[in-house]
């Protein structure tokens, strides 16, 4: 029975459903007179009906010292579950922010916005001056989160004296400077290879900007894996051609 299904997949058991669809076809009665209805022990009625009614789909009133029980209309269980949803929702971003806590615990951290990310790179600029850092991914993704921005930032950088190695997507060659002021050497990929995301790895954490994830970016500090890209980014780099 679809109906039976439907409340089934909003958390009702078998029995449940089928006390809830016959007290929607028989109206407000007694448990004797559901149990009767629906094939069910008396006994195992008046579970399955506190059950229902703290799940919000049947209601108790008393009429001559009888307790009687009525299914509540399919809209207000509609409206009641609505509710708990909104409530569930207002509270989604508060359970977020408690997971990335965590997560940074663990060694990640999460960048939001363009504005957050700026506010990374000219972290970079005072961190790593005078050192060097690798960078894997495609200069017009990079350049398209800001561009005026982020062609002043890569000046600034070689002003900080920082040189960077770049494997670069082979259509950045459109827009790639070859400045050597700009302290930097790089490599392009096959044409085959094509990047949305951009991947900075420092000595201590790699930064990995991606329309594909939920944030704007993910900082990851975790040794081992920066050893690991760091160690890929420099078999790449020795494997392709100047």
């Amino acid at each position: 029975m679809q109906e039976k299904t439907a409340l089934k997949e909003l958390g009702l058991n078998e029995h449940e459903a089928e006390v809830y669809l016959g007290l929607l076809k028989i109206g407000g009665s007694i448990a004797s007179a559901v149990a009767k209805s629906v094939g069910i022990k008396r006994t195992t009625v008046y579970a399955l009906l506190k059950s229902l009614a703290e799940k919000g789909f049947v209601t108790t009133y008393y009429r001559k010292s009888k307790q009687f029980f009525y299914a509540e209309k399919p809209q207000r269980v509609a409206d009641y579950f609505e509710k708990k949803l909104d409530a569930f929702n207002n509270l989604v971003p508060v359970l977020e922010s408690m997971e990335k806590k965590k997560l940074q615990m663990g060694g990640l951290r999460f960048i939001e916005t363009v504005h957050e990310l700026k506010k990374f790179y000219t972290g970079v600029l005072n961190d790593f001056k005078n050192k060097s850092y690798y960078v894997i991914g495609s200069v017009p993704n990079w350049e398209k989160l800001d561009a005026e921005w982020f062609v002043r930032y890569r000046k600034d950088r070689a002003q900080a004296g920082i040189h960077t190695k770049l494997l670069i997507t082979a259509e950045s060659k459109k827009i790639n400077p070859p400045d050597i002021k700009l302290l930097r050497s790089y490599k392009y990929l096959p044409a085959k290879y094509k990047f949305k995301s951009s991947i900075d790895i420092f000595k201590d954490k790699i930064l990995v900007v991606s329309p594909e994830l939920s944030s704007l970016a993910v900082v990851i500090a975790v040794p081992a894996m920066v050893d690991v890209f760091r160690s890929v980014f420099e078999m790449l780099w020795d494997t392709l051609p100047e």
